[in-house]
């Protein structure tokens, strides 16, 4: 599923958030998202690149290299209240369930969860579940030295 060019917008795009170089983050946005989008084909793919690098980092951090545990997630609120995943956006909530998916092995809700996330009608619900998964690979990433 990997295409070269969306692994290359992938590495911008984290490299974007990391820096926090909104300048760049406001033209390559536009360059993936949206209907007039000039590379809003590699949308999907670039998607299904930011959920396996999470699920990678998540692996690596936890020590399992292979699907041989099956992970859950808790989700808290800024006030530490616990969230029900229901109520997350929907593209984000697909993303969460998405790298769950990768991270469990099932390729297949994977694919699911990320064709909900991209065909969803928000546009703005569409650049938000790309950052927070740019934002998730620069957070499990380890510090640079």
């Amino acid at each position: 599923m990997s295409q070269p060019n969306a692994r290359r917008l992938a590495d911008q795009l984290i490299d974007v958030v990391e820096n926090r170089d909104f300048d760049r983050l406001a033209g390559l946005v536009p360059q993936v998202v949206g209907s007039r989008a000039p590379e809003s084909h590699l949308f999907r793919p670039l998607l299904a690149e930011l959920v396996v690098a999470v699920a990678e980092l998540i692996r690596l951090r936890t020590g399992t290299g292979e699907v041989h545990e099956t992970f859950t997630v808790g989700l808290f609120d800024e006030g530490n209240r616990a969230l029900d995943i229901d109520e997350l956006q929907p593209p984000l909530r697909a993303m969460l369930r998405a790298v769950l998916a990768e991270l469990n092995g099932d390729a297949e809700d994977a694919r699911i969860q990320l064709e909900f996330a991209a065909s969803d009608p928000d546009v703005a619900g569409r650049v938000d579940a790309l950052l927070h998964l740019a934002r998730w690979v620069r957070e499990l990433r380890p510090a640079r030295s």
